[in-house]
């Protein structure tokens, strides 16, 4: 990543002071150790940043895909019983892999596009009800855990995703929906148990996936 003014994760804290001339980081900036290391620094920055609404800190997919990961297990020790966020974190977890080796060598590169597109679109749009929950007093546990999570994936497949699938160009739908059905190589990333059946194109049965066999699949993975 390169290290202009407006970065919000830093290669280190000499690189932030050189560029900004700050000899402190802002409250909503980071360093990648904080991040790979969980610190009080990465954790306050996941606070302001939700807080005050700022998404768009979380520039790519590692990023956001740790701080589902801090969410989780913030919401988690509160007694919340909700799923969304665990599985936003494996998909991002998924996501990630396309742009690290060996994937990278095979997977076209307007698939790794796509998946920074929806990846973005979904933490973006997400981040005000991540901010509703984190704020309230209400613990989200039996049904009213499962009902926030088919909100969530309703909203994350019929309204912020079904856009991007419409511009997706049909090859690269084609081997989208390859990689969700474990087809070919693709199955050795992807567990049986997860592995999509219907029309990826269609929001109905993408939502009907997330919210069965995905979100059964997340609740027992990160039960622990």
């Amino acid at each position: 990543m390169s290290n202009n003014i407006s970065a919000k994760e830093w290669k280190s804290l000499k690189a932030y002071q050189n560029t900004t001339h700050h000899k402190i980081l802002t409250p909503s900036d980071w360093l990648k150790t904080d991040r790979t290391h969980n610190t009080a620094i990465w954790q306050q920055a996941n606070i302001y940043n939700l807080l005050n609404n700022l998404p768009k800190e979380y520039r790519r997919i590692q990023e956001r895909r740790d701080f589902y990961e801090w969410l989780y297990d913030t919401l988690n020790s509160r007694g919340h019983e909700i799923v969304w966020i665990e599985m936003a974190h494996f998909i991002s977890k998924k996501m990630r892999l396309l742009e690290t080796f060996p994937c990278a060598l095979f997977i076209h590169k307007k698939i790794v596009v796509y998946a920074n597109e929806g990846s973005q679109a979904v933490f973006n749009n997400a981040f005000k009800e991540l901010k509703e929950l984190f704020n309230s007093k209400n613990v989200l546990k039996g049904d009213s855990a499962i009902q926030w999570d088919q909100k969530m994936s309703y909203k994350e497949q019929y309204i912020w995703l079904d856009s991007l699938y419409k511009t997706i160009d049909s090859k690269s739908l084609k081997t989208i929906e390859h990689m969700a059905k474990g087809k070919f190589l693709y199955g050795l990333a992807v567990p049986k148990a997860i592995r999509f059946k219907g029309d990826i194109s269609n929001p109905k049965d993408r939502y009907n996936y997330a919210t069965g066999p995905l979100r059964d699949y997340c609740k027992v993975l990160y039960k622990d």
